[in-house]
């Protein structure tokens, strides 16, 4: 093995260590999942995804670590304690679980993984800082509310009350549950939705400064004699069903068939 060979094989190495000592992780047990919430707080770029497993795992892909003359030390935040070495405080009390984010963290991740049957609920009142609330096969009652946060729901069903103020809403359902309204409104974004062909709901869309586009077979009300014109449509999707409530007050909105 040539001199080269030696000296990429030392940096590989010790790139892959590296890699491995960004990720971190952390791990708590829930017992009977079903029915209780986990409460996600300020949390900056999270992603949520539920599981088939009893524990509540947060892995974290900081980039900045911990600097060499904090070892030893216990960090200090007002926000409360690091009680994870994530820069998060995790307490649990009665039937929910609360994630706070107590210190800043500039680049990077969280990624959670939840026991399937908790209900998620997840705020962020914070600035740009925010970044993206990313929300993966969820199957149970669903809130959020963002200000500067883009927001990606994938194979959700709700019932779901998500709103956010300065950021774009994507959400791609795999049913719509029936068992409870779903309201998902973004005031300076679009909102963008995918719903399977068969779903059965009573829709309103919004868009005060905006305009409504769908590729789904809507039914309106009929009317006779003139009708007023209005920013906000009501309809329903294969005879009606549960509400449905879609509102992008300054952009557009979309509706699109699975």
């Amino acid at each position: 093995m040539n001199k080269l060979n030696k000296v990429m094989m030392v940096m590989t190495f010790a790139a892959i260590s590296l890699m491995g000592a960004k990720a971190q992780d952390y791990k708590m047990e829930v017992s009977n999942p079903s029915g209780k919430t986990l409460h996600i707080k300020e949390v900056n770029k999270v992603r949520v995804e539920a599981y088939d497993g009893t524990a509540i795992q947060i892995e974290s892909g900081n980039q900045g670590g911990r600097p060499e003359r904090a070892e030893g030390l216990k960090p200090l935040s007002a926000r409360g304690e690091d009680n994870t070495n994530l820069g998060l405080n995790v307490t649990a009390e009665g039937n929910v679980v609360t994630i706070f984010q107590a210190a800043r963290r500039e680049q990077g991740v969280f990624r959670i993984k939840v026991p399937k049957g908790m209900k998620i609920k997840i705020e962020h009142t914070g600035q740009w800082e925010g970044g993206k609330i990313e929300v993966h096969k969820v199957s149970t009652e669903l809130e959020i509310s963002g200000r500067f946060n883009d927001v990606y729901m994938e194979d959700v069903t709700g019932p779901a009350l998500v709103n956010t103020v300065y950021g774009k809403l994507e959400a791609k359902f795999s049913s719509l549950s029936q068992a409870g309204p779903t309201s998902l409104v973004s005031v300076y974004g679009d909102v963008d939705v995918t719903l399977p062909e068969n779903t059965k709901a009573n829709i309103n869309v919004k868009t005060p400064y905006g305009e409504a586009y769908s590729d789904m077979n809507i039914e309106f009300p009929k009317s006779d004699g003139m009708k007023k014109l209005s920013s906000a449509i009501n309809g329903t999707l294969n005879g009606g069903g549960v509400d449905l409530e879609i509102t992008a007050s300054y952009q557009n909105v979309y509706l699109r068939k699975k």
